[in-house]
């Protein structure tokens, strides 16, 4: 059994075959982060992308001196995809909101497959633009909310 085979118990994933999960296996490293241990941080160069295993994440953002969570994430769901598609620094700082098991996958991992098994790196592309998508819109409704409570 390899490291991403645990993807295709979630919905995201669920379309994943045997291939793809060999073509996963062969470019994943599966990773452990401590309760409160820092995974990345804000600004720092960005260079591959994680998918929780298990526990949970925390995804923050510091904003006039204070750090605000954006986001908490379990297992199944994935961060740090930006940086593995733009290789721009991070957006955001991750934590281990609790013992974390993540698979991680590099950007150069990322290069790697989409020339050894196209058809698997757009099933991944397929759910990053469909996550940055979901992502997006809710930024977006957020800013409404606070422009209405601004304003």
């Amino acid at each position: 059994m390899g490291a991403a085979d645990f993807i295709t118990s979630y919905k995201t994933f669920r379309h994943f075959d045997a291939a793809d999960l060999e073509a996963l296996n062969a470019c994943c490293a599966e990773e452990a982060f401590p309760k409160g241990e820092l995974i990345f941080q804000e600004e720092a160069p960005g260079d591959r992308m994680y998918i929780v295993k298990s526990g949970s994440v925390r995804i923050a953002k510091r904003i006039k001196a204070q750090e605000n969570t954006l986001a908490v994430l379990n297992a199944g769901e994935f961060f740090g995809e930006m940086a593995l598609l733009d290789g721009m620094p991070r957006s955001a700082s991750a934590r281990a909101a609790e013992d974390a098991k993540v698979l991680s996958i590099s950007r150069a991992n990322y290069q790697a497959l989409r020339e050894r098994s196209a058809g698997t790196a757009i099933k991944v592309t397929d759910i990053l633009v469909s996550v940055l998508s979901t992502r997006l819109r809710q930024a977006n409704r957020n800013l409404e909310t606070l422009s209405l409570l601004i304003s």
